[in-house]
C-alpha cells in the first residue's frame, strides 16, 4: 500500500500559491505574481456587468409582460369587432361585462303612468250587447251579475278619395296667353297624360315617412298598397318630393333667419353620401326650430352660413376644430360636457396609479359642476356665487400649464381644455343653456337612422330636397303643428306659403 505524504498545514501566502501551478484563466503565469488588488478589481467589474445584466433582464421582462398585455387587448377587440360584424339583429346592444349597469325602466317615483283614456259616449260609433245567460262551463244560472265595458279603437278600411276637377280655359289677348280657372284645393293644374296625380295628403304622409321616420320609397309605395289599397311608384313620390321642397324653400329659409335670432342654439354634424362621394350632414336645432344642411365640406363656414357671420346667441357643440377657427373667435359657445367626461372616463379606465389622478379629478369637478346647475334654482345668489367661483379656481388649478404631468394623454387632454377653458362652465352662468350638446346628438338620430335603412342621396338636387323637407317637417314636430295638415296647405298654397312660428312661443316669424 503506498503510503500518502504528509502535507505541511502552515499557512501559505496566497500571492506565493497564484504563482504555483498552471497559468490562472484571468492572470497568466509570469515570472513576476499577481497582486491581489487587480484581483479584487476584476471581481468589482465582473460584479457590476452581472448586475447590468440582471436590471436589463428585469426590464425585458417587464416590456414582455406590457406587450403581452396589449396583445391580449387587441385580440379581445379584434374578437368584439368580429362578432360586432355579424351581429345585425342587434347592432345597438349594450357591451356586456358593464361594472354598474343602469336597471331597466323609469326610475321609482319618477313619471307618471299614462293609459288610454275612456272614450267619449258621444265618440262611440257602435256598442254591441254581449249577454250572458248561464254558465258557459257548466250551464248554472249565474247571481250578482255586473256590467264591464271594453273600447277597441281601430282603423277603419280606407278607400282613396278620387275628386275630379272640371276647369275651363281661354284664351286672353290682352295677356296674349291661355289662362285656366283652378279650385282653391287643387293642388295641379295638369290634364291630358298628367291629368291624374297623387293628393296632398298621400304626398303629405309619403313625405313625413321618408324625410323624417327614414323609410325608403319602396317601403312606403308597399305601405300604400297595403293600407289603402293605393298603386303609387318610387319615382313618382321622389318626383313630388322635389316639387315640394321647392315650394318649402321660403319657409326653410324663414327657419334659418328665426335660428339666427335664437339665444341658444345647437350643432352637431354627422358623415353622409352623395352618390359615390363624401359629405356631411349638419344640424343645427334650438328648442323651437331645426335646419338640416347637407355639404361637401365639413369646415366653420358651414356653420357661418346657417347661423350668420353676427350669431349673437351661444352655441353648443363639441371640441371639434372647425368650431375654433379665428371666425368664430368672438362668438359666445358652450362645449359639451357629456364629451368632456366621456373622454375622460376613456383615459381613467386606460391608466394605472398616479396617471388616474388627474381625469377623476377633473371629472369630479365636471359633476360637480352639473350639480350645481341642478341646485341653482334653490340656492340664493351669494351661495351660488361662491360655489360657482370655487369651482372655477379649482378647474384653473388642475389645468395649468405649471402642472408636472408626465402621461402624454393626461398632458394632451389638459391642453385641450386649457384650449376651451372659456367654454366650459359658461352654462352654470346662463339659465337656459345645456351644458351637453344632446338636444343636437338627438335630432342626428333620423337621418342616422335613414342612412342605414335606405341610404343617403344620390344628386345634390336629392340632398337639398332632403335638407330643406326634414327641417320643415321636424321643426313642424316642434311647434306641435300637424304635420300632415302644413304640409296640405302648403301645397295648395298658391302665394307665399304659410308660416310654421306664427304658433311659436319663443320665437316670432321674421
Amino acid at each position: 500500500m503506498t503510503r500518502i505524504a504528509s502535507i505541511n498545514l502552515e499557512r501559505v501566502p496566497i500571492t506565493e500559491l497564484l504563482g504555483r501551478g498552471s497559468a490562472h484563466p484571468i492572470y497568466p503565469r509570469t515570472s513576476a505574481p499577481c497582486p491581489l488588488a487587480a484581483l479584487e478589481q476584476r471581481i468589482s467589474e465582473l460584479e457590476a456587468q452581472v448586475a447590468e445584466l440582471e436590471a436589463q433582464l428585469q426590464q425585458r421582462d417587464a416590456t414582455i409582460e406590457k406587450l403581452k398585455q396589449q396583445l391580449r387587448q387587441l385580440q379581445e377587440q379584434l374578437a368584439e369587432t368580429q362578432r360586432s360584424a355579424k351581429r345585425q339583429a342587434t347592432p345597438f346592444a349594450r357591451k356586456k361585462g358593464v361594472a354598474k349597469p343602469k336597471k331597466p325602466g323609469r326610475r321609482s317615483g319618477r313619471g307618471t303612468f299614462n293609459h288610454r283614456a275612456k272614450p267619449a259616449p258621444e265618440d262611440v260609433d257602435y256598442t254591441f250587447q254581449v249577454p250572458l245567460p248561464c254558465c258557459p262551463n257548466c250551464g248554472a244560472s249565474l247571481q250578482d251579475e255586473k256590467t264591464h265595458e271594453h273600447f277597441e279603437v281601430d282603423i277603419p278600411p280606407i278607400r282613396p278619395i278620387v275628386t275630379c276637377y272640371v276647369t275651363r280655359s281661354g284664351y286672353c289677348p290682352a295677356c296674349k296667353k291661355r289662362v285656366h280657372s283652378r279650385h282653391p284645393e287643387q293642388t295641379s293644374t295638369a290634364n291630358g297624360a298628367a291629368g291624374v296625380s297623387l293628393g296632398p295628403r298621400v304626398k303629405a304622409l309619403a313625405t313625413d315617412l321618408k324625410h323624417r321616420l327614414g323609410v325608403p320609397y319602396a317601403k312606403v309605395c308597399e305601405h300604400f298598397d297595403t293600407a289603402f289599397g293605393l298603386s303609387v311608384t318610387p319615382g313618382g313620390l321622389c318626383q313630388a318630393d322635389t316639387r315640394l321642397a321647392k315650394r318649402a324653400r321660403p319657409v326653410y329659409e324663414e327657419l334659418i333667419t328665426a335660428l339666427r335670432a335664437c339665444a341658444v342654439a345647437h350643432s352637431d354634424e354627422t358623415g353622409w353620401r352623395i352618390g359615390t362621394l363624401s359629405a356631411w350632414l349638419g344640424v343645427f336645432t334650438s328648442q323651437e326650430i331645426t335646419v338640416y344642411t347637407i355639404r361637401r365640406s365639413r369646415g366653420h363656414e358651414v356653420v357661418v352660413d346657417i347661423l350668420g357671420e353676427t350669431f349673437a346667441g351661444v352655441l353648443v357643440s363639441d371640441c371639434f376644430r372647425a368650431y375654433d377657427a379665428k371666425e368664430l373667435n368672438d362668438w359666445l359657445k358652450q362645449k359639451c360636457i357629456g364629451h368632456l367626461l366621456r373622454n375622460l372616463g376613456e383615459i381613467e379606465a386606460s391608466k394605472a396609479g398616479r396617471a388616474v389622478c388627474f381625469a377623476r379629478e377633473v371629472t369630479d369637478l365636471l359633476r360637480e359642476a352639473l350639480a350645481l346647475k341642478t341646485e341653482k334654482p334653490t340656492l340664493d345668489t351669494e351661495t351660488f356665487a361662491q360655489r360657482a367661483s370655487a369651482l372655477e379656481t379649482r378647474l384653473d388649478a388642475s389645468i395649468d400649464e405649471k402642472r408636472r404631468m408626465t402621461d402624454p394623454d393626461n398632458v394632451r387632454f389638459a391642453r385641450r381644455l386649457r384650449k376651451q377653458r372659456p367654454h366650459l362652465l359658461r352654462f352654470l352662468y346662463v339659465e337656459q343653456l345645456d351644458a351637453t350638446n344632446n338636444l343636437a346628438e338627438r335630432r342626428l338620430r333620423p337621418p342616422i337612422v335613414s342612412r342605414k335603412t335606405s341610404g343617403c342621396n344620390r344628386t345634390d338636387g336629392g340632398a337639398e330636397s332632403h335638407a330643406i323637407l326634414s327641417s320643415v317637417l321636424v321643426t313642424c314636430r316642434q311647434q306641435g303643428q300637424s304635420i300632415l295638415d302644413y304640409i296640405v296647405a302648403l301645397q295648395r298654397s298658391n302665394g307665399e306659403p304659410p308660416s310654421l312660428l306664427e304658433k311659436s312661443t319663443g320665437v316670432p316669424p321674421p
